[in-house]
């Protein structure tokens, strides 16, 4: 008799933001454990029929995410800290032993499309990311076939690496829209990579002149038939400008350009009073107050500028982001996004803006000048390479 009777995601890929369940059915004790990399994480038992969702378990198996690598080359590896490969084991007495094996990745799909996903009884990798027919891009800007960057916006698309029949390393191939000029890219087969979109532009223009703005990436299963289209988008000319990189829900690092006005507070001391405290002066013989240094902070309220429908949605998915990094002219600071109002109209028919809160997650004690990136030395005009003219 089978032990364990049904998996649920089945794909051999799962998220583990939404549930992850293994039913097992036995008439003795069952014990199951579960691994990570190869490593029993937890250990627990059953008898009769009995559902374990394991998708929180395997959550704590995740260090924190890391940028892709790579900035010159058109395909780009991110680190491997958003996917861990997990083993489910159930045993009996009897010395029957089961497993089932799968991908876990971090992140997850909102529960109405998990829910209907699950009554059609497949799921979001079989429907989407491993649907080398449609948009295979771990992107949460669109569902749909076409993917529209604003090109201040470009940050490389992760997807995993196609197998092809009969090829050792699979590849994806971008069709250059107005020209018909391909570009192939190959790598290893199931392997999470990115596309870097700035590199395939600079290789269409050193290689064939062509400033392209319009890709077609191509279907590695059917010739000349186009599975997404990419479609970079000219940035508004905006006085102030900048942007935010966030995790998305699939797990992997996308930017969002905010071109409304920026405006710095500086955070109220909270419980000023604990801060204070009386220390005996000897020479006037009396008690006089002082304190010890406090921290203090700043928090970053930016205008998003004018966005449609589907960046509104895409917003949200940056408001509930468990890393969000806050991209001015000089520097990137960790921050916690929050707004006090997203109200918009169901049907939109003009582009909206709404006022973000941007607070730092750490506050200061030490209130230095900012390091520059010429350091502390005098900054050179032109070059420190060939004269020292004019220096």
């Amino acid at each position: 008799m089978s032990l364990i009777k049904h998996i649920y995601p089945s794909s051999g890929n799962a998220f583990t933001r939404n549930p992850i369940n293994v039913t097992v059915q036995s008439e003795n004790l069952a014990t199951y454990k579960v691994y990570v990399n190869n490593e029993v994480v937890f250990t627990g038992n059953g008898t009769g029929t009995f559902t374990v969702n394991i998708s929180e378990i395997l959550e704590t198996a995740f260090a924190e995410t890391e940028q892709v690598t790579g900035t010159n080359t058109v395909l780009q590896y991110p680190l491997g800290t958003n996917q861990v490969w997990a083993t489910f084991e159930v045993s009996t007495s009897g010395e029957d032993t089961e497993t089932v094996s799968f991908t876990a990745w971090k992140g997850g799909i909102n529960k109405t499309d998990f829910r209907a996903l699950h009554d059609m009884e497949t799921d979001i990798f079989n429907q989407k990311l491993l649907n080398y027919g449609g948009n295979f891009f771990f992107t949460t800007r669109t569902y749909g076939w076409q993917i529209s960057i604003k090109e201040t916006e470009l940050e490389p698309l992760p997807f995993i690496m196609p197998t092809i029949p009969g090829e050792e390393n699979g590849y994806i191939t971008v069709r250059e829209t107005v020209t018909g000029r391909r570009l192939r890219c190959s790598g290893s087969s199931g392997v999470l990579m990115a596309l870097n979109i700035e590199q395939v532009r600079r290789t269409f223009f050193n290689d064939y002149g062509v400033l392209a703005n319009m890709f077609e990436v191509m279907d590695p299963y059917h010739t000349n038939r186009a599975a997404c289209r990419i479609v970079i988008e000219r940035a508004e000319t905006a006085q102030e400008r900048c942007a935010v990189r966030f995790l998305n829900s699939f797990g992997v690092y996308e930017r969002l350009d905010l071109v409304g006005h920026a405006t710095i507070d500086t955070k109220p001391i909270e419980n000023q009073e604990d801060t204070v405290f009386q220390k005996y002066d000897a020479v006037t013989d009396s008690f006089v107050r002082d304190r010890v240094r406090t921290e203090i902070g700043q928090t970053y309220s930016v205008e998003t500028g004018a966005k449609r429908t589907d960046e509104l949605n895409f917003i949200r998915d940056m408001l509930t982001s468990e890393s969000v990094f806050l991209a001015l002219e000089d520097r990137e600071v960790k921050v916690i996004p929050s707004v006090e109002t997203m109200g918009y109209r169901q049907r939109q028919t003009e582009p909206e803006s709404f006022k973000i809160t941007f607070t730092p997650v750490e506050d200061e004690s030490n209130i230095t000048a900012l390091r520059t990136k010429y350091g502390s030395v005098k900054p050179r005009i032109f070059t420190s390479v060939f004269s020292e003219q004019f220096n």
